[in-house]
């Protein structure tokens, strides 16, 4: 598993062109099926919710939560289709879906990827009574509207959202769960700096690939089998 590193505080950039064009190389690559180390810690029947990548719904999450349900959790998905963004019926229905998994299963461990890491702090900050802990890959949530290959702060009308500049504070603020954080310096979708926790500096961890392959990079699935199997207090 890569080892914790020490993180910059400073406001992130926009990754450069040639790190973007890279992401585009790399999504035509062939897809693979996560392998399972049968040495990684088994975790029996703990609820994990799964949240997509913006433009993507479960589908793209299958072979990371068929991954996860090998090593014993009940893995589900978001059931809301496509990640549209921080949409109205989006928000709502993330946090009827939370609401919903604990009414039956109890605290829930959330892992989301990209924009759905920082839907996933958000769901910490608003219930962190029903989070157990949170982990977030190569998710921009510090000055999330400027930290993407793309202005996002010109889709603030298309999302029609109300106070998505406060919502981006809140995400920004100090989990109060448990959090991990993976982040790739080679980035080319988000700011590698946004993805980071300054204040948790071991709770970080760098991985060599890029963005859009997160949810099926096999060190990825390794760093995220260690890191929710801890236990807590």
């Amino acid at each position: 598993m890569s080892r914790p590193v020490l993180v910059p505080a400073y406001v992130p950039v926009r990754p450069s062109l040639r790190r973007t064009t890279a992401e585009a190389v790399a999504f035509l690559r062939p897809r693979i099926v996560l392998p399972v180390d049968p040495a990684l810690p088994r975790v029996e029947g703990r609820p994990i919710l799964v949240l997509p990548v913006i433009g993507r719904g479960d589908i793209h999450t299958a072979s990371m939560r068929s991954a996860l349900g090998q090593l014993g959790y009940r893995a589900f998905g978001w059931e809301l289709g496509i990640n549209l963004g921080p949409t109205p019926p989006i928000m709502a229905g993330l946090e009827r879906r939370l609401l919903d998994l604990h009414a039956e299963h109890g605290p829930l461990d959330v892992v989301g990827f990209s924009l759905g890491g920082v839907f996933a702090r958000l769901l910490a900050h608003r219930h962190p009574d029903k989070v157990r802990q949170v982990a977030t890959v190569c998710s921009p949530f510090r000055e999330t509207m400027d930290s993407a290959f793309v202005p996002l702060r010109s889709l603030l009308r298309v999302w029609r959202a109300p106070g998505l500049p406060e919502l981006a504070a809140q995400v920004a603020a100090p989990l109060p769960v448990p959090g991990t954080f993976i982040f790739s310096r080679n980035d080319g979708i988000v700011a590698w700096e946004s993805c980071i926790e300054p204040s948790r500096p071991e709770d970080c961890f760098a991985v060599p690939g890029p963005h859009v392959t997160i949810t099926r990079d096999p060190e990825v699935f390794e760093i995220l089998a260690h890191r929710l199997a801890r236990t807590f207090g």
